[in-house]
């Protein structure tokens, strides 16, 4: 949902050509009143009128992970993110969440919201940003980066490439509304998230144990009322 919203309003511009073609923008007022009724040209081909062009530099940073080897890491509860996604767990965070990590080496381009402190290393980049992080996350999904490889061996992405890429930049009261609207969905996977991580764990711990016959199928369902 968050994903076609973005497209509808930041590349697409449907609202735009809705009140061009004198429909109905089926948004409320408020948010209706945000969008113009015409589009002008612009290298991007065209943008509402009254917004600007960006580079993807100007409005974020892909900083460099750093190299943390398996054998180097201490166990603890902060995910470790690759190009691949998690890799494993360490004790100390690089990066205190929320943040996006974007593939750099490996899989390239990969994209990842991560709302936790977590480490990521050095075979990806991390978003630093002052703009709304669902804007940047959304707007990332856009631009095709899993198919901006620059290396022949190791498949890699080179983050000058990545800056030059313009960005329609509309008013600030707009990303400001998608953010509040897209938030909460970012927070319901999150919880999703949480409660699937919660359920893997009372099944690996209360499986062993009612395969075993050490533990009965009632006695379970208590446990998992208790927890839940």
């Amino acid at each position: 949902m968050a994903k076609a919203l973005f497209r509808s309003w930041f590349i697409d511009f449907d609202p735009v050509r809705a009140k061009m073609e004198g429909r109905d923008a089926g948004l409320p007022a408020v948010l209706a009143t945000l969008f113009p009724a015409r589009l002008v040209p612009s290298e991007l081909g065209e943008i509402p009128e009254g917004w600007s062009e960006r580079r993807l530099g100007d409005i974020m940073e892909l900083a460099y992970g750093r190299a943390l080897k398996a054998s180097d890491r201490i166990d603890g509860p902060v995910p470790v993110y690759g190009s691949g996604g998690i890799t494993g767990f360490h004790n100390k965070s690089m990066v205190d969440g929320p943040s996006i990590v974007v593939g750099r080496k490996g899989t390239v381009g990969s994209l990842y919201w991560e709302d936790r402190p977590f480490f990521p290393i050095d075979t990806v980049f991390f978003v630093k940003t002052k703009a709304p992080l669902t804007f940047c996350y959304y707007h990332l999904q856009t631009l095709g980066l899993d198919g901006m490889n620059t290396d022949a061996a190791v498949p890699g992405l080179n983050r000058n490439n990545i800056y030059r890429l313009p960005v329609p930049w509309s008013t600030d009261e707009l990303r400001t509304r998608f953010d509040e609207i897209v938030m909460p969905f970012r927070q319901r996977i999150r919880a999703n998230f949480d409660q699937s991580q919660t359920l893997e764990c009372l099944r690996n711990t209360l499986l062993p144990k009612l395969i075993s016959g050490e533990l009965r199928v009632k006695d379970a369902e208590k446990f998992v009322e208790r927890v839940s």
